[in-house]
């Protein structure tokens, strides 16, 4: 059988299913190469079990490998967040029930849901683009939002990063990104959502990228047409 188990935002997030059935397998995943979240250490002291570091070759690439021990075992993929946010797990929904694996799916919280936060309505979010580490010629980003302010939708921008290098782009980075791109709008820069060091700032890009931001994973929100509910709950993060 194979699990596939969302540890959440931090360390505390992960639920009582979550741990039974990691406690059940003979071999557990963590894979590393999607969040900064917490370290292999605190989640093996919590599950009294050995986590093997997964990257993004064996979870992706040889998923074969992981469908056929499956088979025989239990197994889990551990992700950070919720384990369907990340699309490419899609792969296992579809793996195991072409070749009969019996899967289970445990959620857990997800930037997708911990963006609420910052007051804005989870309903009024277009489509997410992300933005990479070399982008001086990416323009994908900038469309998406031009789109999804075009339908009034606020726009999620995720960060490229690769932990496994200790590399992650910062919000000051993606600001600079979209100020080379004549994008000055008022955002929410959001550093290390659903963690105890959580941290909102909201104004425009010119004046926010001026601010240090040290704590990770990191996110950029830019606004569409506002609900004055939504207006009210961001001026709470005002700068």
């Amino acid at each position: 059988m194979l699990y596939l188990v969302g540890l959440g935002l931090n360390c505390r997030d992960i639920s009582l299913n979550a741990l039974e059935s990691i406690k059940k397998c003979r071999k557990i995943y963590l894979e590393n190469y999607t969040s900064s979240g917490n370290s292999a250490k605190e989640f093996e002291k919590l599950t009294c079990k050995k986590f093997i570091l997964a990257n993004r070759k064996l979870i992706e690439n040889d998923s074969n490998q992981l469908l056929e021990e499956a088979k025989k075992q239990d197994i889990a993929i551990l992700s950070y967040g919720d384990p369907l946010a990340a699309t490419t797990h899609i792969n296992y929904l579809i793996g195991c029930r072409k070749q009969g694996i019996k899967i289970k799916v445990i959620h857990s919280s997800s930037i997708l849901t911990a963006i609420g936060e910052t007051g804005l309505f989870l309903y009024n979010f277009g489509k997410i683009a992300s933005i990479p580490f070399n982008n001086k010629d990416v323009k994908v980003p900038i469309k998406i939002l031009k789109d999804n302010l075009s339908l009034g939708m606020h726009t999620l921008f995720l960060l490229d990063l690769d932990p496994e290098n200790k590399k992650f782009l910062a919000i000051n980075d993606a600001l600079d990104y979209l100020l080379k791109n004549k994008i000055d709008l008022n955002c929410a820069a959001c550093s290390a959502l659903g963690t105890e060091k959580q941290e909102i700032n909201y104004g425009k890009i010119k004046d926010l990228i001026k601010l240090k931001f040290n704590k990770f994973p990191q996110c950029v929100i830019i606004p569409g047409k506002l609900h004055f509910i939504e207006k009210e709950a961001l001026n709470l993060w005002k700068k």
